[in-house]
């Protein structure tokens, strides 16, 4: 089986030999991928949806990997056991419901499992969440599919400084790696900021403070722009 770079760049970061629960598994890629090439031998795949577990069995039949997975119709990690697993794959979900699904298993954190986490949107949400939460960002990575720009996010347990203004939306690992995709990812992100600033503008002076939170934001992604190319550690 094939996987989309999405899909492939977030299994690319699970090591060899480990047990995995992979939340929203949709149509159950992933997981399959991950037995089939001998990467993890057990593998949960969690969805509220009966739906998508069937199609992730019959793509589990299909590719002669049945025995080493396991399906649960749940809500996030409710149906999964601490000591089952020590690695965890969020993707696809916005932030806030990412850190929901995290908020409510404390076990990830009291047990250090390897976390990796894709969010769709609310991503300086989800960043102050787990920061209050205890855990760490380790890395940010960035992805293109169909000319969509993803980002992925490896955590586990550890403090971590609430990130400020431009940092609720890029992490200092992913500035200090000169990603190839960075100054995209910035670009995109600065567009984005300066709409809501817009949109902000035009709902008059009861948004004046949240107006400031951005402009702190986009003044900050502005100066990762031009530092692109350059020494981006600070």
């Amino acid at each position: 089986m094939a996987l989309s770079p999405r899909l492939r760049a977030i299994a690319d970061l699970i090591p060899a030999g480990s047990r995995v629960a992979d939340v929203g598994t949709d149509h159950g890629y992933l997981p399959v991928w991950l037995v089939e090439q001998g990467i993890s031998s057990f593998v949960v795949a969690t969805d509220v949806a009966a739906g998508p577990l069937e199609t992730a069995k019959r793509s589990a039949e299909r590719a002669g990997v049945l025995s080493g997975l396991h399906f649960r119709f749940a809500d996030g990690l409710d149906a999964v056991s601490p000591d089952e697993v020590d690695t965890v794959v969020i993707a696809g979900m916005g932030g806030e419901t990412i850190l929901g699904i995290v908020q409510r298993a404390p076990w990830l954190l009291l047990r250090q499992i390897r976390i990796v986490l894709q969010p769709q949107s609310k991503i300086p949400e989800l960043m102050d969440g787990l920061a209050a939460l205890g855990y760490c960002i380790v890395d940010q990575h960035l992805v293109v599919e169909t000319g969509k720009l993803y980002t992925i996010f490896e955590v586990t347990a550890g403090a971590m400084e609430s990130p400020l203004d431009g940092l609720r939306y890029v992490n200092k690992t992913l500035l200090s790696r000169g990603d190839p995709l960075l100054e995209s990812y910035l670009a995109e992100l600065c567009d984005k900021l300066n709409w809501a600033l817009c949109g902000l503008e035009r709902a008059g002076e009861a948004s004046v403070e949240k107006r400031a939170e951005l402009t702190r934001a986009l003044t900050d992604l502005e100066r990762f722009r031009r530092m692109c190319g350059n020494d981006t550690s600070e």
